[in-house]
């Protein structure tokens, strides 16, 4: 298997949290079930949701929609799917539509990178690139380093770095294809060593 392609054999790996027999009764919407689902997701929704929009009141309203559109949805979510990247797909699609309303108006944190020079370096599968960014820094000092973030950057770094879903993953959930995700993963590694004073390119190892 080539080391840049994320198997899809592989997704149950990230779903390790939440027992892969009780998926069939979030579809059943059993209530032990749901209640188990919210424990362990509404804390990273939260934490995905606010570090996108950066306020608390909005971040609250924005991830309550979520598991509202979740709930709607369990009981078409195929339990033989891996449940965090269908979950996730669900937020990013809820901050795209806040972004597109008219409460949403600023569009400067936005970009995209899909004319980019194809010769820039994909990461492989290993997430580690950050792991000496968050030994070497203060936790306060990286999470304000990736709030300064564009948000596509953001997105897909938090995705990455934070939830360990797979790029394969992430582009389904964003709905972007898995070259285009590395791109953005290295871009975003990249401004992120910027911000914190770091080479852009520190070479192999």
């Amino acid at each position: 298997m080539d080391s840049h392609s994320d198997s899809a054999a592989g997704t149950d790996a990230v779903d390790d949290d939440f027992p892969v027999e009780r998926r069939a009764e979030l579809t059943d919407q059993d209530p032990d079930a749901l209640g188990l689902f919210f424990d362990l997701y509404f804390p990273r929704l939260y934490g995905y949701v606010k570090s996108l929009v950066r306020d608390q009141h909005l971040a609250e309203d924005l991830t309550q929609d979520v598991f509202l559109q979740l709930h709607k949805g369990f009981p078409s979510y195929d339990p033989n799917r891996a449940l965090r990247p269908w979950v996730f797909a669900v937020a990013v699609n809820r901050l795209r539509d806040h972004w597109r309303s008219r409460a949403h108006r600023d569009r400067s944190q936005t970009t995209t990178i899909d004319g980019e020079d194809e010769r820039i370096d994909l990461p492989d599968d290993d997430p580690g690139p950050i792991a000496p960014l968050l030994a070497e820094e203060d936790a306060a000092t990286v999470r304000e380093a990736v709030d300064g973030l564009p948000d596509t950057l953001r997105e897909t770094l938090y995705l990455r770095a934070f939830e360990g879903l797979s790029f394969a993953e992430i582009g389904a959930a964003v709905g972007r294809n898995e070259v285009a995700v590395r791109k953005r993963y290295s871009r975003a590694l990249a401004e992120l060593r910027v911000r914190l004073g770091a080479p852009a390119n520190p070479g192999p190892g």
